[in-house]
């Protein structure tokens, strides 16, 4: 929890830091393609996932903020025997990704605000926290823990007034090998809605 306390107060910190400019809420619907190691675990694309930005500008063009979301993976094996810790299983075997994401965020805008089109990249940087689960028939396991992570992204928001814009992006998230885990990665896309305040 140390790790949580102390992302918390550094997405505080870069908040804090705008005293003049707006602030942005941003919500997405995400989806997500399970790429390298999710892939091998998890095939099939998840449509189960969404987030929510909090964004402070510093400039016209830079934002920073704080992110939180959820992602969900899920894939139904064949029927099959399955090693188990201390044997083999012969059932149907289902696999779980969770993902909650919280991490601090910075973007840059390449147009101003009156932009038809507004494109940006950025980047989100924090924690995750997974659990990852395989249920055998009777027989469950799992495992669970908080890793760091990076997500490079680049979108643009179409403005439909002076305060609300259609938002699209793609990120690609990494959450890093820890004692717990292992690494995993895949493509997001999100789509949703951005509001100036």
């Amino acid at each position: 929890m140390n790790l949580v306390k102390s992302l918390l107060i550094v997405a505080l910190a870069l908040v804090s830091l705008g005293v003049s400019a707006q602030n942005k809420t941003n919500a997405y619907y995400g989806m997500a393609l399970p790429m390298g190691d999710t892939k091998d675990y998890i095939n099939p694309a998840s449509f189960r996932g969404g987030n929510i930005e909090f964004e402070k500008f510093v400039n016209p063009s830079v934002g920073v903020g704080f992110l939180v979301g959820w992602n969900t993976f899920y894939e139904a094996m064949d029927r099959d025997t399955y090693a188990l810790e201390n044997g083999a299983i012969t059932s149907n075997q289902y696999r779980y990704l969770n993902a909650i994401p919280i991490q601090a965020t910075g973007k840059y805008y390449f147009a101003s605000d009156d932009a038809v089109i507004r494109p940006f990249v950025g980047l989100a940087a924090g924690t995750y926290y997974m659990e990852r689960r395989i249920d055998n028939g009777l027989f469950s396991s799992s495992d669970k823990g908080w890793t760091w992570s990076l997500a490079p992204k680049a979108g643009f928001l179409i403005p439909f007034n002076y305060r609300t814009s259609l938002a699209i992006s793609l990120d690609y998230s990494t959450s890093f090998k820890s004692s717990d885990l292992p690494k995993q990665n895949w493509l997001g896309i999100n789509v949703g809605f951005s509001w100036d305040y």
